[in-house]
């Protein structure tokens, strides 16, 4: 059985400004080191107010009044960007209140630090927020964006007052529904203006009623050369394979290791170094996130109404290795998984997310419990007391899942799951289990029936728009 419903769900759409004329660089760039100027002197009062023993909270709102900031800031940026960075200003401050206060109540153990100041290096980070109101994206043969600017920024670059400066696009829209603040930013490495436009749409949403009668739990094991390995109460598994994409990343780790002790002693960076930096990281955050949001579709099938993700300290404490750690800390960025399953499970499919030590999962045999005639060799589990074998990081979640539902729920009898890896041919116990790879844009079943090549499917351009030589 299965029930749907309308729910409203929000998605960012990504991509790039690709001005063709210099001026309109220049004038994309001064709108965002102005808009930084804005909020590094909110900041600056506000910071001074909070740390002055003699102020109250209510003083660091009126550090500087916003009719002193739009009277200085609104001729450049104009009425919509100026009032939006502000909102973002409150937002900000209101967040650090609000931890400030769970800190005082015992609900947080750490004291938040008051918000920064956008910079980076000593420069100011070029980046903006622009109201809905205050931009116009057109898709098509020539895809353009159009951004409202204040006068004085128009008069300088020629822009009639009536008009508002046109970029070309580069991307394709992912989403489509009510366009929401749109964010821009400028990389000074790469020399690109990136853009994240949030939009919110009505999605139908089918969730399916567990057979156990009640909401099912799911446990997310971290592996060790696998993602993740899940299990769920209801007894669906799935493993998510990463070993090419941990060689892809730490091909990456190696060359910067390499650039870096070419480096004199002091010089501790250089623009390739920082670049391939960023590389390895928007690469393993695109595998990241496709994951989470592949996870959460399962888990709305499923009926899975709470997770628990594997918590890792215990794990590094009894296996710490210089890989481990590259692969816990860097790879796996552990912190950033959760945050982000949290982020799209809870906020939107309205799952609950735990963390459980994890510690401990993968060295007991799943059907007798025996913990010391047990045997892994890499994804192979063997148990020599029962003779079990197994996939070790899907046992990893099958005890994992065992541990944490301590009314002693016993999983649903016989897995059954289609495919068996061609990594994986000896495993009997899970040789059914869905084993899914990376192919660098999404994550895909490759058994050892279709292990062919995926074909190319490389990154699309988008349209650029035609240049513009004047100020249209």
């Amino acid at each position: 059985m299965a029930a749907q419903t309308k729910e409203e769900r929000t998605r960012t759409n990504t991509f790039r400004l690709a001005p063709r004329e210099d001026w309109k660089r220049v004038c994309l760039i001064e709108l965002l080191d102005s808009a930084a100027a804005l909020v590094n002197i909110v900041t600056y009062h506000r910071r001074q107010t909070y740390f002055d023993p003699d102020k109250t909270r209510s003083d660091i709102w009126n550090a500087i009044t916003k009719t002193e900031i739009r009277s200085r800031f609104q001729p450049v940026l104009g009425r919509a960007i100026t009032d939006k960075l502000l909102d973002k200003c409150d937002e900000t401050w209101d967040a650090f209140f609000t931890q400030l206060d769970d800190c005082y109540d015992g609900e947080r153990e750490d004291k938040p630090s008051p918000p920064g100041y956008w910079k980076d290096d000593g420069s100011r980070v070029l980046k903006t927020v622009v109201r809905n109101d205050a931009y116009t994206i057109e898709w098509g043969e020539h895809s353009r964006i159009e951004l409202a600017l204040g006068s004085e920024l128009k008069e300088k670059y020629g822009i009639p007052l009536n008009k508002r400066l046109r970029v070309p696009v580069r991307g394709n829209p992912k989403w489509d529904g009510k366009s929401g603040r749109l964010e821009l930013e400028y990389d000074r490495i790469t020399e690109s203006f990136t853009v994240h436009q949030p939009v919110t749409f009505r999605h139908d949403t089918i969730r399916a009623t567990p057979s156990s009668g009640g909401d099912a739990v799911a446990a997310v094991d971290v592996g060790a050369n696998n993602f993740v390995a899940v299990t769920s109460s209801d007894g669906h598994q799935a493993v998510f394979h990463a070993r090419p994409l941990f060689h892809h990343f730490h091909r990456y780790t190696e060359r910067i290791a390499d650039l870096q002790s070419q480096l004199s002693d002091d010089r501790y960076s250089t623009r390739l170094i920082e670049r391939l930096y960023d590389e390895r990281g928007a690469h393993r955050n695109h595998a990241q996130d496709a994951l989470v949001r592949h996870l959460s579709r399962l888990f709305e099938e499923w009926g899975v109404s709470e997770v628990y993700v594997g918590e890792l300290d215990d794990v590094r404490e009894e296996h710490w290795s210089a890989i481990v750690n590259e692969k816990t800390d860097l790879f796996w960025a552990h912190g950033r998984f959760c945050r982000r399953m949290q982020t799209v499970l809870e906020a939107e499919c309205g799952i609950t997310v735990r963390e459980e030590s994890e510690a401990g999962t993968s060295s007991r045999c799943p059907r007798c419990g025996e913990d010391d005639h047990v045997r892994r060799n890499g994804d192979v589990f063997q148990c020599g007391s029962c003779g079990f074998e197994g996939h070790s990081d899907v046992v990893g979640s099958e005890n994992f899942l065992q541990n944490v539902m301590r009314d002693d729920v016993e999983l649903a009898g016989s897995m059954a799951r289609p495919a068996v890896s061609r990594e994986n041919t000896t495993e009997r116990g899970h040789a059914t289990v869905p084993r899914l790879e990376w192919d660098d844009h999404r994550w895909r079943r490759r058994d050892r029936w279709t292990k062919e090549e995926p074909a190319n499917q490389s990154t699309r351009e988008g349209n650029i728009a035609s240049g513009i030589s004047g100020p249209a």
